[in-house]
C-alpha cells in the first residue's frame, strides 16, 4: 500500500483540541471583513485567536492555519484529501481549464508525471543566460535621473522571460504585448469574480465574460500557433512548451486541449507571482541600504564584474538569504486554500468533509514563534542552523508535498539572477515621499500607483 492510501484507509483519531471561534457580523458573518482586508483579518485573527481559528462565510465555517504541524500534515501527510476548493476552480476553470494549478486527482498526476522533467535543474539552469540578457536590456533602456513603476517593469521583465523560456518566443516582437494586454483584462476580471459574494457562472452573457473570452482567444492563438510550428518542425528547441509537446508515456503524448491548459497555466503562474516577489524585494532593499552593501560586497567578490551565471548560485548565499526573508515578510503569494475531501483529525484538529482551509503565508511568517522580530527585514536569520530549526510547515512559500510548486526551482533562480544584474548595475530606491499601497488581489502587489523608483546607476569606485 502507497503512502497515499495509507493515509486515506488509516481511521481519524478522536479530536483533541478545540478550535476558537471567530465572531463576525450576524448574517455576513466574516464575509466582508476578509474580502476588506484580507491580510490584516489573517494576520489579527491569527494573534488573537491562536494558530487555528474558525470563522463563518454566510452559511459556511472557514478555517484558518498557520500550525506548522497542519500545515505539513495537510500538504504532506494527507494530501490526498485536501484539493482545490470547488470555488477556485469555477473561477480558473475558463482561463486555465485543467492545468495543474486547478487540477486534482488522477488527472493531476499524470500531467504531474509529463511536465515534472521539463523544471529538471540542467535544464532550468540553461534559462539563467534568457534572465540575466533580459534584465540587461531592461535597464539598458532606462535613463539616469527618470521616474520608473517598478512593479510596471519588472512585471514587463518576468513576462519576457516566461514567453522565451516557455515558447521561445521574443516578447519584444509583437506577441509579448498581446499576452500582457489579454493577461491584464483577465486578472481583472479574476480579481472581480473573486470580491463577489456570490459568483456569477462563466456561462452567463455578461460583458465581463464576453471581454474575457476575447483576452483567452488572443493567448489561445499564440499557443496554437507555436503548437503548429513545434509539430511541424518536429524540434525541441530547449524551451518547457516544446518538452510538453513531445513528452509522452504509457496513454501517449497530451492532447491539444491539455497543452493549451498547462500552456495557460505556465503563463500565468509563471510570471505574475514572481513579478510581484521582485517588486516587494526592490521595495525591502530600498528601506534597507545597509542589506544592499552586504549583497553587493558578496556580488563583486564572487563575480569581479562579470554577469551571474546559474553556476554562480552556490556562492552566493547572501542573495539566497535575502529572497527567502523577502518570501518571509511580503509573499506575493499572501495565503493558499484546500478543501476536505472526507471527515478527518488533523493533529487533533477536527476537519469536516467540503469545508475549507485557508493557510497563510503572511500570517505563517509573522509568527514570533519561530520569527525574533518577525516585522523587521533580516536576511541573516536564514543560516542552516535556523532552517534545520524550523518545524516542517513553518515556511512553505511554494507550498510542499507533492502539490509542491514545480516551478520553485526557476522562480528561485530568476529571482537571484534577475537580483543580481540589478544591483550590479542600480541602486534600488523609492522615489521621494513615496509609499506603496499593500494590495491583497489574486496575488499581493503595491496596486495601481504601482512602486515608484528614481534611475541611479551605480557609479564604481
Amino acid at each position: 500500500m502507497n503512502a497515499e492510501a495509507a493515509a486515506q484507509a488509516s481511521p481519524s483519531p478522536a479530536p483533541s483540541k478545540p478550535i476558537p471561534r471567530k465572531d463576525g457580523h450576524w448574517f455576513w458573518g466574516c464575509a466582508r471583513d476578509l474580502a476588506a482586508e484580507r491580510t490584516q483579518f489573517l494576520i489579527g485573527g491569527h494573534e488573537e485567536y491562536g494558530d487555528v481559528f474558525v470563522s463563518r462565510a454566510l452559511v459556511r465555517d472557514l478555517l484558518f492555519v498557520r500550525d506548522p504541524a497542519v500545515v505539513n500534515a495537510i500538504n504532506v501527510t494527507y494530501w490526498a484529501d485536501f484539493q482545490k476548493p470547488d470555488y477556485i476552480k469555477m473561477m480558473w476553470k475558463p482561463f486555465l481549464g485543467n492545468g495543474l494549478v486547478p487540477n486534482d486527482g488522477e488527472s493531476w498526476k499524470r500531467q504531474h508525471r509529463l511536465i515534472m522533467p521539463g523544471f529538471h535543474k540542467k535544464r532550468v539552469d540553461a534559462y539563467a543566460r534568457t534572465m540575466v540578457e533580459f534584465t540587461e536590456r531592461m535597464i539598458d533602456r532606462w535613463e539616469e535621473g527618470e521616474q520608473r513603476d517598478m512593479r510596471l517593469e519588472l512585471n514587463a521583465l518576468a513576462l519576457e522571460v516566461v514567453a522565451d523560456t516557455l515558447f521561445d518566443i521574443d516578447i519584444g516582437k509583437g506577441d509579448t504585448e498581446t499576452i500582457r494586454e489579454a493577461l491584464a483584462d483577465i486578472s481583472e476580471i479574476l480579481v472581480t469574480d473573486a470580491d463577489k459574494m456570490i459568483p456569477r457562472p462563466n456561462w452567463w452573457p455578461t460583458a465581463e465574460n464576453r471581454r474575457k473570452k476575447r483576452a483567452i482567444a488572443k493567448i489561445e492563438e499564440i499557443i496554437r500557433r507555436v503548437h503548429e510550428e513545434r509539430l511541424a518542425h518536429r524540434e525541441d528547441r530547449g524551451d518547457l512548451f516544446s518538452h510538453m509537446v513531445f513528452v509522452e508515456d504509457e496513454h501517449g503524448r497530451m492532447s491539444d486541449q491539455q497543452l493549451r491548459d498547462e500552456a495557460m497555466t505556465l503563463i500565468f503562474a509563471g510570471h505574475e507571482t514572481t513579478a510581484h516577489a521582485l517588486t516587494w524585494t526592490w521595495y525591502l532593499l530600498a528601506k534597507n541600504p545597509a542589506k544592499v552593501e552586504i549583497m553587493r560586497e558578496e556580488l563583486e567578490r564572487v563575480l569581479q564584474g562579470r554577469r551571474a551565471q546559474a553556476e554562480d548560485l552556490p556562492s552566493l548565499p547572501y542573495l539566497e538569504m535575502v529572497v527567502k526573508e523577502s518570501l518571509r515578510l511580503l509573499p506575493s503569494v499572501w495565503a493558499y486554500a484546500r478543501q476536505a475531501q472526507r471527515d478527518l483529525v488533523v493533529e487533533g484538529y477536527e476537519i469536516k468533509k467540503g469545508q475549507t482551509i485557508t493557510i497563510s503565508h503572511i500570517a505563517m511568517g509573522r509568527n514570533a514563534k519561530y520569527y525574533d522580530d518577525p516585522m523587521e527585514f533580516r536576511p541573516e536569520r536564514w543560516t542552516r542552523e535556523f532552517e534545520r530549526n524550523l518545524p516542517r510547515g513553518a515556511y512553505v512559500p511554494f507550498a510542499a508535498g507533492p502539490r509542491v510548486c514545480l516551478g520553485k526551482q526557476f522562480a528561485m533562480m530568476e529571482m537571484r539572477m534577475i537580483l543580481a544584474t540589478l544591483l550590479q548595475r542600480v541602486e534600488p530606491n523609492l522615489s521621494e515621499g513615496f509609499e506603496p499601497d499593500f494590495i491583497t488581489e489574486l496575488s499581493m502587489h503595491p496596486g495601481e500607483r504601482g512602486m515608484q523608483a528614481d534611475v541611479r546607476f551605480r557609479i564604481k569606485t
